[in-house]
């Protein structure tokens, strides 16, 4: 009997801090900082509450509501960064557009954006890529052309992507090794190859 009680109060610890581990990071970033910051607004924060973002995509509605317990808010997509969903990808709104963040934690960020290609009986679906030079700069076309010339003064770092990326197809190419995106890290080679010379 005292083997039951003593594992009884352990058993409720451990789901205690099971559902304290399960953070929901859903929610509203409301400026590029906020992104940068991964302080998200809005948040859905209570597991037991009600909580939806109605995006209205379908519709292309230019507001989200966000309904959080008996609290309505609504706001305008032009006025916010963008989300988080409930699978924690973050979005970003830009020129009544919406682009998917696939890698929020790096310095040159790079969105996706799926369309529709081809005629009527031939049309199929594509991933677009874009970038832009931080979260406060506009967003571009994933190209060598338009990053040459956002990053016109940074002379080694258009050096290097003539050496690593042949065609612009490469440019979203994930570096398994690294981690991360290949054009971050040619991007934070081109900065030590600068500095060496700066040193130099």
């Amino acid at each position: 009997m005292k083997k039951l009680i003593l594992i009884f109060p352990l058993l409720l610890f451990s789901l205690g801090t099971e559902l304290t581990a399960q953070k929901i990071n859903e929610g509203v970033y409301l400026t590029a900082k906020d992104f940068t910051n991964s302080k998200v607004s809005f948040v859905n924060d209570q597991i037991n509450s009600k909580y939806k973002i109605h995006l209205n995509e379908i519709f292309n509605s230019p507001k989200i509501k966000i309904i959080k317990g008996d609290s309505v808010i609504k706001l305008n997509k032009e006025s916010v960064f963008g989300y988080c969903d409930k699978k924690n990808n973050s979005y970003r709104y830009y020129n009544k557009a919406e682009y998917k963040i696939i890698n929020p934690s790096e310095k040159i960020l790079l969105y996706s954006k799926p369309s529709m290609e081809g005629g009527f009986r031939s049309s199929h679906a594509v991933t677009n890529f874009y970038f832009s030079q931080d979260a406060t700069s506009p967003i571009y076309a994933l190209t060598k052309s338009n990053l040459k010339e956002v990053f016109l003064k940074d002379v080694a770092f258009i050096e290097l992507l003539n050496v690593y990326f042949d065609s612009d197809k490469d440019l979203s190419a994930y570096d398994n090794i690294n981690k991360g995106y290949m054009l971050n890290r040619v991007y934070e080679l081109s900065q030590q190859k600068t500095t060496m010379v700066s040193n130099n």
